[in-house]
């Protein structure tokens, strides 16, 4: 069992380790009304309990999976490597699931029990081992009222009204944060590219989850000011990386509710002419989901924006829906297969077969190919072998802040 001191520390260890475009779930499990089971059968059933559902626990997780004992019947479990919120709920719902199987506690003794579980999920939750673990104990003690028995925590919710009014002042003010994460190209690693990701901490309310302010900002009216930030910052640090005469590109996330706005094309191209950035040292990255909504006018779009050299990426390729027709008619020049398809590729020959045949139609549509979520070596041998022309994830560079890379590459 670990004292509160060595929690801090295993959970510390596990934040230091984490890849920030994988989330670590904190997950606090919790067994309920125990002590009617020590009255009833003593302190030993109660002990034999514990060790039965840690046994539990471990053989329902993956094996990369941390288990602690924390208290008597309470347990600390880390989920490492995470797709996203969802990927943490499926496996506290493992741990809800396991332990709902009767238990031999000796003697004749079979007994279940009742558990919740709270999850907390780096880094959108928090980056302190402390806070991370507190903040998992209060949303288990909201599990217990949910039928799932499972919950995230969820913090103080911040008012729309005032979400929206911050984020125009923080745009306006240059009060958000550029971050960029490498992108290497195949065989030789080289980093000709970054991806440019936005960052907003709220004075009062601390980090934003990018998906909460980019929707804030798209049911707001405020996409189009958000957009040029994001071009106008990332084509000013663009700038610097190429001041050696290296032909670094940059990638910029488009939404289509931007790229459908009036005049964006064409603010679009002043900005390469005011930085005096010629077309193709940008990307604009767009789902392929978004795309599907008005084929014909984002095509139309589009293919002014490739006549200036700009290239257009899929990004998340492989989790929307789009049909080879499509991919066939989009003024496209490249897929960026999602990182759920990486992940799985050591272990699931299908995944690996499915990236492969990605990879191929890419190439015989005249595409490049970028595989997001790259951790590993074993992964990155896989897409080489593949033909996999570029590769972004933990393995080549974490996203880390617009200034600091350029200190590190002057």
């Amino acid at each position: 069992m670990l004292n509160h001191a060595a929690v801090l520390e295993e959970v510390a260890g596990c934040l230091r380790d984490a890849n920030p475009d994988a989330p670590l779930a904190v997950v606090v499990v919790r067994a309920q009304r125990v002590r009617e089971v020590e009255l009833a059968h003593g302190y030993a059933a109660g002990a034999a309990l514990a060790d039965a559902m840690y046994a539990c626990l471990r053989a329902a997780l993956r094996p990369g999976d941390r288990i602690h004992r924390i208290a008597g019947h309470d347990f600390l479990v880390l989920l490492p490597a995470l797709r996203g919120r969802a990927h943490a709920a499926l496996g506290a719902g493992k741990c809800v699931r396991a332990l709902q199987a009767a238990f031999d506690i000796g003697d004749g003794a079979v007994v279940q029990v009742a558990v919740a579980a709270g999850i907390a999920v780096a880094p959108f939750d928090g980056t302190d081992a402390d806070l991370l673990c507190r903040r998992a104990d209060s949303a288990c003690a909201a599990a217990a009222s949910q039928p799932e028995r499972h919950a995230f925590w969820t913090a103080p919710a911040i008012p729309l009204e005032t979400l929206h009014d911050d984020l125009r002042v923080a745009i306006a003010d240059n009060r958000l944060e550029l971050h960029l994460q490498p992108i290497a190209a195949l065989p030789g690693r080289a980093i000709g590219s970054y991806e440019a990701l936005s960052r907003w901490t709220h004075p009062r309310f601390g980090p934003v989850p990018p998906d909460v302010f980019i929707a804030t900002a798209e049911r707001g009216g405020l996409i189009g000011a958000l957009t040029r930030w994001n071009l106008n910052v990332a084509l000013r640090h663009l700038v610097a990386l190429r001041a050696n005469g290296a032909p670094v590109r940059i990638a910029v996330n488009l939404s289509v509710e931007a790229l459908q706005l009036p005049g964006f094309v064409e603010e679009t191209l002043d900005l390469l002419r005011l930085w005096r950035v010629p077309g193709d040292a940008l990307v604009l990255e767009i789902t392929e989901s978004a795309l599907m909504r008005d084929v014909e006018r984002c095509t139309h779009l589009l293919t002014q924006l490739r006549a200036a050299g700009v290239s257009i990426a899929i990004d998340d390729f492989g989790t929307g829906y789009s049909s080879l027709a499509y991919l066939r008619r989009l003024p496209l020049d490249g897929l960026k297969i999602d990182r759920s398809f990486i992940r799985d590729m050591a272990d699931d020959r299908r995944a690996c077969r499915i990236v492969s045949t990605m990879i191929e139609l890419a190439h015989d549509l005249d595409m490049e190919v970028i595989a997001e979520g790259v951790e590993d070596e074993a992964t990155l041998a896989m897409l080489q072998r593949a033909g996999c022309d570029f590769v972004q994830g933990y393995l080549i560079g974490r996203p880390i802040d617009a200034a600091d890379m350029l200190d590190a590459v002057r």
